[in-house]
């Protein structure tokens, strides 16, 4: 079923970050004044109730999951150890990163290639989750962009897999009618959004998402204030570890921003918001960071939205199960970004 949303399919915008690798971006236009549906019915109360949504602002979304090359060009231009969990893999996607490594990155890609931005007042950040969800629709109501059932979701993603399998090549999948791809599957993205299992039953049909407005706040206020935010942020997508059922367009979850997971990554968005972000943070803002040190403070589980389990198998939540991540010391020629990312956040 096609739902009247016209989605853009123009050229992508492509930003070179360096001699050999590039990111490309796909303009979604806003939705007008009728919104998109968000959201399903019968499978989870945290997808409940459907309604509809209005994206005010248009914005441009990365086409694929930043990738490991991608990753690493901010990772070696600033000092920043970080290790993949399935390394040496340039195209696959980037992942083990915590939510505060990915709006670091945001925020040096704006600081680093502003220049190179669409024209226009556009700042790099995370999508919000109705940003993702209508991106990831393009103008659909069903289970993926591709259709229901899981013979639609193996055209698109990569999904049930066992979990030393890992994730495969960006672009292996369909693109759905916004050209992006890897939406259902591969690994999930990190949002902007506070996590909030009660948030679609709060809301009033036919608004605006709130929280584009609530991200161009925290933007106007200064990125930085976000690294001392230690509530958790959703996540989108599934992954190649997840059930069909997970990787559906309207699954939702979210995990505390100190985790790094070797199944999460994140997807660029450039919206419009403040200019540069400013890389002002010290030494002594980071170490006073919600969860420094141990890692411990504010960690639930991976999945603890209500209905994952109905909805097939979801991450591992128990040390027993998780693959470990690894504790790391940071470069000494470290950036202040570096600092900021304590590299001591790592998984139970």
């Amino acid at each position: 079923m096609r739902a009247s949303v016209t989605i853009s399919n123009e050229q992508p915008h492509v930003i070179q970050l360096a001699d050999d690798v590039s990111m490309a971006f796909r303009y979604i236009p806003p939705t007008g004044k009728r919104g998109f549906r968000m959201g399903s019915r019968g499978s989870s109360r945290v997808e409940e109730p459907v309604h509809r949504v209005r994206i005010p602002d248009g914005f441009w979304l990365g086409e694929t999951p930043v990738t490991q090359a991608q990753f690493g060009v901010w990772t070696d231009a600033e000092g920043i150890e970080h290790e993949n969990s399935f390394p040496g893999r340039p195209d696959h996607p980037a992942e083990n990163m915590t939510w505060w490594q990915a709006i670091a990155y945001c925020a040096w890609l704006t600081q680093a290639r502003v220049e190179a931005f669409p024209p226009g007042r556009w700042m790099a950040c995370l999508p919000t989750e109705a940003e993702w969800e209508y991106a990831c629709r393009a103008g659909t109501e069903t289970d993926y962009h591709t259709g229901d059932g899981e013979a639609a979701l193996a055209e698109a993603g990569r999904y049930d897999e066992d979990w030393d399998a890992g994730t495969r090549p960006v672009r292996q999948g369909a693109w759905n009618r916004c050209r992006l791809y890897d939406l259902h599957g591969n690994v999930w993205e990190w949002c902007h959004d506070l996590w909030d299992e009660a948030s679609y039953r709060k809301r009033v049909d036919g608004d605006d998402d709130p929280w584009q407005a609530l991200r161009a706040r925290d933007y106007a206020l200064g990125w930085e204030r976000l690294l001392k935010d230690d509530l958790p942020r959703a996540i989108r997508g599934g992954s190649w570890f997840n059930s069909a059922g997970v990787c559906r367009s309207a699954f939702r979850s979210g995990g505390p921003p100190d985790d790094r997971v070797w199944s999460r990554g994140f997807r660029v968005c450039l919206a419009p918001g403040p200019a540069a972000c400013r890389i002002t943070s010290t030494t002594e803002e980071a170490e006073a960071s919600p969860g420094a040190g141990d890692g411990s403070r504010g960690r639930r589980p991976e999945s603890d939205a209500p209905g994952d389990a109905e909805a097939g198998r979801v991450e591992p939540a128990s040390a027993s199960t998780r693959k470990p991540a690894k504790r790391r010391r940071r470069s000494p020629t470290a950036s202040r970004v570096a600092t900021i990312q304590s590299q001591n956040h790592s998984t139970p």
